[in-house]
């Protein structure tokens, strides 16, 4: 009996940070969602295996496959809340790329690097390592239509200091350098934006990876935590000037950094709070049953 109420309440802590698998056929549903969408192999390896959900949410709204988010209403300016399970002393990759760029209809750009943080010491996403591929919004051009962007976690055999990429951040290949850098993929998921309309999915000629990027500021902040569980934001302050993905983002300055430590810090403080109260369930519970 006490057995049983002790693995009870582990089980509700894991739900309550959210990130472990719930149930035995989490892993099957991931796979068979990205391969219904063409990710598995085109992006992801046909042996691709997760072991661990990879919740992503962006202006309050959790990512689930699929989700639409507006770049209309500022919903993807910044690096969003990333959450996963993360095993003791271990480095990882967090990836975001188009499969589509510049469209869904004519990839040939395919895919492109919006992000690229490595060498994140456990999820302390704030203390990886961009590698040259800051955070870049992902804002299509006029008239692309309805694309997809796909956020890919990887686990490294150890860190990787001196870890880099072309600038050119157009036909980008993540599963081969993960590949080449001896990592696994272990999580992913995915998400649509629409574009403005306009007559045509053009990439302006100045723009060497099919898209353009004019003071692009993202105004973003990282949380640490030290528990393997614990929810991270990661962010980087950047200032993009140079045309390098198959989005438009148009003199856009988000947030400021104090606004948004504001914002990471009542995060904190309700994942704070809502693991206390947990925990003081526990010992209640352990006074009443052993």
């Amino acid at each position: 009996m006490k057995f049983y109420i002790a693995l009870g309440l582990l089980s509700v802590l894991a739900r309550a940070n959210g990130q472990a698998f719930t149930e035995s056929d989490d892993a099957n549903d991931i796979i068979e969602e990205l391969r219904e969408e063409g990710f598995i192999p085109s992006v992801i390896p046909a042996n691709f295996v997760p072991t661990t959900n990879l919740e992503v949410e962006y202006a309050g709204r959790r990512m689930d496959f699929g989700t639409e988010y507006y770049p209309n209403r500022n919903e993807v300016n910044e690096i969003p809340r990333i959450r996963y399970v993360a095993e003791p002393n271990t480095y990882y990759t967090i990836a975001l790329v188009d499969p589509d760029a510049p469209s869904r209809a004519n990839p040939y750009r395919a895919q492109v690097r919006h992000w690229l943080n490595v060498n994140i010491p456990m999820n302390d996403i704030s203390a990886g390592n961009s590698t040259g591929t800051p955070y870049l919004p992902p804002i299509p051009f006029a008239g692309c239509g309805e694309k997809r962007f796909v956020y890919i976690l990887a686990k490294q055999q150890s860190e990787l200091p001196n870890l880099t990429v072309t600038q050119n951040r157009a036909n980008f290949d993540f599963a081969k350098f993960a590949a080449d850098n001896s990592m696994t993929i272990i999580g992913a998921n995915y998400f649509e934006v629409e574009s403005e309309p306009g007559p045509s999915c053009s990439v302006p000629s100045g723009s060497s990876t099919g898209s353009s990027t004019t003071s692009s500021t993202a105004s973003t902040t990282g949380s640490s935590t030290t528990s393997s569980t614990a929810s991270t934001t990661g962010s980087s302050a950047t200032s993009s000037t140079s045309s390098t993905t198959d989005s438009s983002t148009t003199s856009r300055s988000t947030s400021s950094s104090s606004s948004s430590n504001s914002s990471s810090s009542s995060a904190a403080s309700i994942v704070g709070s809502s693991s206390l109260y947990i925990l003081s369930s526990i010992a209640l519970l352990s006074a009443t049953f052993f």
